[in-house]
């Protein structure tokens, strides 16, 4: 009978402690509802369009604020003790390549999640946290497109003309919603750039996928649907054909998985 008890007791504190440290799913596609910087004593909210989408171990947000202005981020992430996953940003509009770390703290909503920043930027001594409240959207079934992918190589071909393109890009397909973020030249030597991003819905179905673009700083690309066509090289690496009747123009363009 004692020993009984004392298999009771282990059990019922380990139900405890695996409680306590519950950790929720991640992975997921966001809607940003509310954005407020704290520092110094002051609370600013942020007014901007952003998503975000979480696979499973990567991540991409993207977004815009009135005046278009474009922010995006891109990298890994792992979990952390409890509610937190620490992000390892590869990529943003602010740093370009250069790496940032940020923890990240996330508690359940009734309607997603909410993500604490604490240290997501110092200026003139003072620092500031980030505090963000999102909408989880429905995702549908998952594809073999589902995950983070980079931009390896681009062609453009007019006519008889074969011209590389040069630009960083970062496509993100999971549960049926697409983003893609870049950065890239506007002129012939390379020296100015600008920001692009767009995010929308997807669907694969055999060797053609289906996209139309939601919010995007590209007018042109708004509400408008795309079929492209893919082929696969192994799980890893894929190659999208774009075909413009308008312009006669083909666009290739070769992308790996991110790991």
């Amino acid at each position: 009978m004692k020993k009984i008890l004392i298999y009771a007791a282990l059990f019922i504190f380990t139900a405890s402690g695996c409680k306590k440290t519950e950790r929720i799913s991640y992975s997921g596609v966001f809607r940003l509802d509310k954005q407020t910087i704290s520092g110094g004593g002051n609370d600013t909210v942020l007014v901007r369009k952003q998503m975000k989408i979480y696979t499973g171990h990567n991540y991409m947000y993207a977004g815009m604020t009135p005046d278009t202005s474009v922010s995006f981020g891109v990298g890994s992430y792992e979990l952390d003790s409890g509610n937190r996953i620490i992000e390892h940003n590869i990529y943003s509009n602010r740093a370009l390549d250069s790496t940032q770390i940020f923890v990240v703290k996330v508690s359940k909503t009734p309607k997603g999640r909410t993500q604490v920043v604490p240290d997501f930027g110092t200026n003139k001594s003072v620092s500031y946290t980030s505090t963000e409240d999102y909408t989880k959207i429905p995702t549908t079934s998952a594809s073999a497109l589902d995950g983070v992918w980079e931009l390896d190589k681009a062609f453009l071909v007019k006519g008889k003309d074969t011209i590389r393109r040069h630009e960083t890009r970062f496509k993100a397909y999971w549960g049926g919603h697409f983003m893609f973020i870049r950065h890239y030249p506007v002129n012939a030597v390379g020296t100015e750039y600008k920001n692009g991003f767009g995010y929308g819905s997807f669907s694969l179905k055999n060797d053609m996928l289906s996209e139309e673009t939601e919010m995007s700083n590209h007018a042109a690309l708004l509400n408008r649907k795309l079929t492209i066509k893919v082929t696969f090289n192994g799980t890893d690496e894929y190659t999208q054909v774009i075909n413009d009747p308008e312009t006669n123009e083909q666009t290739t363009e070769i992308y790996d998985r991110l790991r």
